[in-house]
């Protein structure tokens, strides 16, 4: 029994042996990190530099900014000024346009090679006084020429003939034609339907066709009676009543105003 309590004895000496060689390492430990806080302002001085460096570049990089941020204001407004006047020279081409078209009128329907004598046949189609002379500068086909040949294919003679324009001497006898035309609703010529229209620029009649939606609206509530006028407002009769609306939205809401009635 005696060898085993020897044995156990070693085996305690032994333990605190290790734990105190721990000890030690963990007391040289402290110790260099102590001299590591020591030499830390040495560190620091080493340090100085670059972060003068780094504070000096980020100030160049704000005064960038700055002045990149004032020359992007400058520009802003310079855009905005050359917009201002895109949107005038654009406006002042497009009057200059739709002055230039105010004697023509479009004719849409009439079958190709019928427009030799339009003078006689306008007045004659449109049943006008026997006494009217019509004067037309010119008049030509919109879009390409179609084929000379005798020969016509199954595909041409479906497509509908090409728009006429025509240029009267004067805007009072283009007035004329346009309100006769108008007057008498449906022209048939030769089973073909004939419509009379102003000519206006490509700008104008986008905005006059703006209102094509607002139009069926007002033909499925039974308001006949209207009408798109230059440059592109509509003139309405309601209940014995003309209303005349520069926008779509706006006879929206008169058609709005209607239903709740």
């Amino acid at each position: 029994m005696a060898p085993k309590k020897k044995n156990r004895t070693q085996e305690k000496v032994n333990n605190e042996a290790q734990e105190m060689s721990h000890d030690s390492d963990y007391a040289d430990e402290l110790k260099e990190m102590e001299e590591d806080d020591d030499n830390e302002p040495m560190k620091e001085t080493e340090l100085n530099p670059t972060i003068k460096e780094v504070k000096e570049r980020v100030k160049e990089a704000e005064e960038r900014i700055s002045g990149a941020e004032d020359e992007i204001v400058q520009l802003s407004a310079r855009a905005n000024s050359l917009e201002t006047q895109v949107k005038k020279l654009t406006d002042k081409v497009d009057d200059m346009e739709n002055r230039n078209r105010r004697n023509n009128v479009r004719l849409v329907g009439l079958p190709e090679k019928e427009d030799m004598f339009l003078e006689a046949w306008i007045p004659k189609i449109l049943e006008m006084d026997s006494s009217t002379l019509l004067v037309i500068e010119r008049a030509h086909r919109v879009g390409p020429q179609r084929n000379k040949d005798a020969r016509i294919t199954r595909r041409e003679a479906s497509t509908p003939p090409r728009t006429l324009i025509m240029k009267f001497l004067n805007f009072r006898q283009k007035e004329q034609v346009l309100r006769v035309a108008r007057s008498k609703g449906v022209i048939s010529y030769k089973e073909h339907t004939l419509r009379f229209y102003p000519d206006v620029s490509a700008e104008v009649h986008k905005k006059q066709k703006a209102y094509n939606g607002v139009r069926q609206k007002l033909r499925e509530r039974g308001i006949g009676k209207h009408r798109v006028i230059y440059p592109a407002r509509l003139l309405l009769t309601h209940q014995e009543k003309s209303r005349v609306f520069d926008t779509p939205a706006a006879v929206e809401n008169f058609i709005e105003e209607l239903d709740t009635e």
